[in-house]
């Protein structure tokens, strides 16, 4: 058996740091889990947003939507959409993006059954 001795202060330096980490795991495990970003075509935003296609071709090219380019697609997070409509960047209405995120979330948890 070995014993390590130390002095007075440097232990309560390593019990604090302990007690920092600590706190920051636990910190860390209570924070509730976020949920998954939803990603969306242009044909699925411009349904859900009543819009052609076409409009959000221009919402684009005025970079009115944030998007991203994922081989040669076009796709948009829902939570940027829904950024946009809160700074009445975009019209629609609320409750319909509700609805779709909800419906979304239960047929991705039905299909992971």
């Amino acid at each position: 058996m070995e014993i390590i001795t130390f002095d007075h202060q440097v232990f309560r330096d390593l019990l604090n740091k302990i007690d920092k980490i600590a706190d920051y795991v636990f910190k860390k495990e209570a924070i509730p889990a976020q949920e998954p970003d939803i990603w969306l075509t242009s044909e699925e935003l411009a349904d859900l947003l009543k819009i052609s296609t076409r409009t959000l071709q221009r919402m684009r090219k005025d970079r009115t939507i944030a998007y991203s380019m994922v081989r040669s697609k076009c796709l948009y997070r829902l939570s940027d959409v829904e950024q946009c409509i809160r700074e009445r960047i975009v019209s629609c209405n609320l409750q319909t993006l509700h609805e779709f995120r909800k419906n979304y979330l239960l047929t991705r948890k039905n299909t992971s059954l």
